[in-house]
């Protein structure tokens, strides 16, 4: 039964390399599991190694109704957290400037920034406004992204901290100002028992005013009737200095207008006067500024007219040189120098300037023709208008003398109506006076009535009012005595804290649940918890290997008359004893070098040599059946199982293919098993994946047994395959 796998060993004893390649292939899957492991084992310990910045701008802020007393929050939280080992990472107080450029440049992992207002919104929550303080942390995921998670975690922690820290100190003023109240409360209740006291005396003193307001009721009604006697007579004297007053007024009224009539008559007819007298002027000089236009009118239609023949007389002169003389000579230049061009252009000019000067000599002729024709009309418009002006000049002055006769009449009866309004001002002002006292003297009376009217209502609601004011004096003697009793009662309820009591309750009440995190088998540390994931593929790629350096199978039996069972088994047990080889260099790896600990040891190396046992049958059939292709596939299956088997988050948060195939995979169970056995959880668990594996196991070293029965026939595929590996 053991002579072909042993045959198959026994190639390795031969040169010293097939040794060393023994030891490689159990040796590999440790070294693979344990750097891996290694570079995984606690990151979450080693934070403090991690740099990060802390900008803190914070200008801090008075506390409200402390007197003074500030609170500088960012410098306190900077404090906290630089210390080596505090806060998470490795922090260091920068400027803005700084953190920007390390974070950009992966000097800082992560930078907190405390904002300039940070103080003032954590005081603000003892105040009328309060507000949330804010702090930013910020990370670069260009950098690394774990990172960026956990600096989430560090920066729950630190407002978890903050918020504990501003809560206590909030409440512990809310505990003082209960002692505040229990002061002042016994402050009240000693004024409510002085109070009590004095409305006591209030009550008596009530009494004796209201026997006092019933006599001043009685004699405000005697003045009453004296006062309305007094009133009837004035109202009598009112209305005869009113006739008086009216008809003076009426008298003052019409010298007034007559004197106002006159002086507006007086005033106009000066004026009138005036204006004539400026027309009058006017008119004079425009009839010597017309005399004047005429004269020069003559002066112009007797000049124009030599004028304008000597100009005709000029124009026919120059019209005559140039025809006559100028023509000759032209004629003469032409004949002399016939080729000549600025003799032609000369000769050309001249008819041209001759033609000018015909035309002049027309339209000068004409002029002359037209003044002739306007020399009558233009005299007889003139000395018309002429006429006119004076005829008009002199009715302007028949007007300006009679002007002046007016005004002076107007002057006159305006004097006269001025003494006349003068006394009848003064004896309407005298009638006036006398209505006006008359007036006065009824106003005062009605004021006196009136006012002794409200004083007997006053009188009659002072004895009301008094009667229940000493109602109300009683009253208050009872509610004072309930005020005094209710304060005493309610001071015993309030209760007052000491700075002991104080500080224990603000704990309670900033941090009212405390919360503990309880693992059930709980790991020493985070490699131990990725340890069943990467000691599976560990165990997969030494499979994998394994099966690069030894034969799947012994091909050469297959032409031997052993059956293929024991060909089948020939090629496993080898893998086998690599697989439990790899295991025990593993876990030797595991435990001293990483301090690796398991809850049940020895279950845990039982299953992993069942793991390796399960993983190496699965790659000795896909080698046995397809060759380097099978190497290939058992590769894919790998990336399948890292992808599917939960080895690091649960399944359930992979895609929802990886869910349905994570079953059928040998890593899933073995990762499950594992992790169960190295925590120390259900045996049961362990069980079930254990007799999975087996089943895969013994399905896999059956599927090999066909294929032994199958390559026992040789065929054109395997003398000439499509694809070698």
């Amino acid at each position: 039964m053991f002579s072909l796998p042993w045959l198959e060993l026994s190639r390795f004893k031969r040169h010293t390399i097939t040794r060393l390649a023994m030891i490689v292939v159990a040796v590999i899957p440790a070294i693979y599991g344990g750097l891996y492991l290694a570079s995984n084992w606690s990151p979450t310990d080693h934070l403090d190694k991690l740099q990060a910045a802390v900008v803190n701008e914070d200008t801090g802020a008075k506390k409200p109704d402390s007197d003074g007393e500030s609170l500088h929050a960012g410098d306190e939280l900077v404090d906290e957290i630089t210390p080596k080992g505090e806060g998470g990472f490795d922090w260091e107080e920068t400027s803005q400037k700084e953190a920007d450029e390390g974070l950009a440049e992966g000097k800082y992992f992560a930078v907190l920034e405390i904002p300039s207002d940070f103080s003032e919104q954590l005081v603000s929550t003892g105040g009328d406004d309060p507000e949330q303080a804010g702090l930013q942390l910020r990370t670069d995921d260009a950098h690394n992204f774990i990172v960026g998670q956990l600096a989430g975690t560090v920066l729950t922690e630190i407002k978890s901290s903050l918020n504990e820290t501003t809560t206590a100190e909030y409440v512990s003023e809310v505990y003082v100002g209960f002692n505040d109240i229990h002061s002042q409360t016994e402050k009240a209740a000693d004024g409510a028992s002085q109070l009590n006291d004095g409305s006591i005396e209030l009550h008596d003193g009530t009494g004796e005013l209201v026997d006092g307001t019933t006599e001043l009721d009685k004699g405000v009604g005697t003045l009453q009737k004296g006062i309305g006697d007094l009133d009837d007579g004035a109202g009598e004297l009112v209305k005869g200095s009113g006739d008086l007053k009216t008809g003076a007024d009426t008298l003052a009224k019409s010298t007034t207008e007559a004197k106002n009539g006159s002086k507006d008559l007086a005033d106009g007819a000066g004026q009138v006067a005036d204006g004539t007298s400026q027309l009058r002027d006017v008119a004079d000089e425009t009839t010597g500024k017309a005399e004047d236009l005429k004269r020069k009118a003559d002066d112009l239609v007797d000049g124009a007219r030599p004028k304008l023949e000597r100009a005709e007389g000029d124009f026919d002169d120059a019209r005559t040189t140039v025809r006559g003389d100028m023509d000759d000579r032209i004629k003469q230049l032409q004949e002399d120098y016939p080729d000549d061009p600025n003799v032609q252009r000369l000769a050309e000019d001249m008819n041209g300037l001759g033609d000018d000067l015909d035309s002049a000599h027309e339209r000068a002729s004409d002029a002359k023709d037209e003044a002739k024709k306007l020399e009558d009309p233009v005299t007889k418009a003139v000395d018309g208008v002429m006429a006119k002006i004076k005829a008009a000049d002199k009715k302007i002055g028949q007007l300006d003398d009679g002007a002046q006769q007016v005004s002076t009449g107007a002057d006159d009866l305006h004097s006269g109506l001025v003494k006349l309004d003068a006394g009848a001002g003064k004896l309407a002002t005298g009638a006036g006076d006398l209505n006006d006292g008359a007036k006065q003297l009824k106003d005062g009376t009605s004021q006196a009535k009136t006012g002794v009217g409200d004083l007997k209502d006053g009188s009659s609601q002072l004895v009301d009012g008094s009667k229940e004011l000493d109602t109300g004096a009683g009253k208050l003697v009872d509610g004072s005595g309930e005020l005094s009793d209710g304060l005493e009662e309610g001071l015993k309820q309030i209760p007052t804290y000491d700075k002991n009591d104080r500080d224990h309750r603000s704990d309670v009440v900033a941090v009212p649940v405390d919360a503990d995190k309880v693992k059930d088998n709980a790991v020493d540390a985070y490699g131990e918890g990725l340890a069943a994931f990467f000691v599976s593929l560990a165990l997969w790629i030494g499979g994998m290997i394994t099966y690069m350096v030894i034969n799947a199978i012994p091909y050469r039996a297959l032409a031997s008359s052993a059956k293929s069972t024991r060909i089948a088994w020939a090629g496993y047990v080898p893998g086998l004893l690599f697989g439990i080889a790899q295991v025990a260099v593993l876990y030797l790896v595991l435990t001293f070098a990483l301090d690796f600990s398991a809850g049940a040891w020895l279950w845990t190396l039982l299953f992993s040599i069942l793991v390796a046992a399960s993983f190496h049958s699965v790659h000795q059939l896909c080698v046995a059946a397809l060759g380097g292709v099978g190497r290939l596939i058992a590769l894919v299956l790998l990336m399948i199982q890292i992808a599917s088997a939960g080895g690091t988050y649960p399944v359930q948060t992979a895609p929802g293919i990886f869910q349905i195939i994570s079953p059928f995979l040998p890593m899933t169970h073995a990762v499950n098993g594992l992790r169960t056995l190295i925590a120390g959880g259900d045996m049961f668990i362990a069980a079930q994946s254990a007799v999975v594996l087996l089943l895969m196991t013994l399905i896999c070293l059956a599927a090999t047994v066909v294929v032994c029965s199958r390559k026992r026939m040789v065929t054109l595929t395997q003398l000439h395959p499509s694809l070698q590996l």
